[in-house]
């Protein structure tokens, strides 16, 4: 008995050290809006429908090329176009597990104000951003993020501007969510478990 606990252990730690050092996959497509679907020259163009990956469901949206400073790559996305947009984009996950939402934020400066948007899987999250101290050539991008726990088999990530009748909206790069991946202390804690199984097994053992 006592060598197959051993056993058992043994494959247990071989499973997890891999495990780690694993990163998730990411599960958002086109979460920079880089994809060359989308790719134009000049500054800005205004879009209704057709932002590779996303759904756009309503407004429209801009998306940046050079116009100002974008958080990565060569392009960003202005929430409002001729108007409030809203943009949403679906994913496999797996019910009970937890994922991690992250994006970069900042603004448009051609109109004042703070900008904010509403972003939610399961539940609505209100984020902002001040444009004091920012500008075109230095946007100040924020990161922001939040968690949620996966209720469906598919579950859907949106953005949605909050500056109603405004051109000049949330700008928004940087998309990204990932199943969440233990930390280092779950692994000992499981691998200190596994050591008390073992230390019973041999106080248990027959003289």
């Amino acid at each position: 008995m006592l060598k197959i606990k051993k056993l058992a252990a043994i494959a247990a730690l071989v499973a997890l050290a891999p495990l780690a050092h694993a990163s998730s996959p990411e599960l958002i497509a086109n979460g920079g809006f880089e994809s060359a679907a989308n790719a134009f020259s000049g500054n800005f163009i205004t879009l209704g429908s057709g932002l590779d990956g996303w759904v756009i469901n309503s407004g429209s949206v801009d998306l940046i090329n050079n116009y100002w400073q974008p958080a990565s790559g060569s392009y960003s996305l202005d929430l409002n176009g001729s108007g409030t947009g809203t943009i949403s984009q679906s994913f496999a996950t797996t019910v009970g597990a937890t994922y991690n939402v992250s994006f970069s934020m900042a603004g448009n400066h051609d109109g004042g104000g703070d900008k904010t948007i509403t972003v939610g899987v399961t539940d609505p999250h209100s984020f902002s951003f001040a444009l004091a101290g920012s500008s075109h050539a230095a946007m100040g991008w924020q990161t922001e993020g939040f968690s949620f726990v996966a209720t469906s088999t598919q579950s859907t990530l949106t953005f949605a501007g909050n500056d109603a009748n405004s051109y000049y909206g949330a700008a928004l790069d940087n998309v990204s969510v990932t199943a969440a991946v233990p930390e280092p202390e779950t692994y000992a804690m499981l691998l200190a478990g596994l050591g008390l199984v073992g230390a019973i097994a041999r106080r248990r053992r027959p003289a």
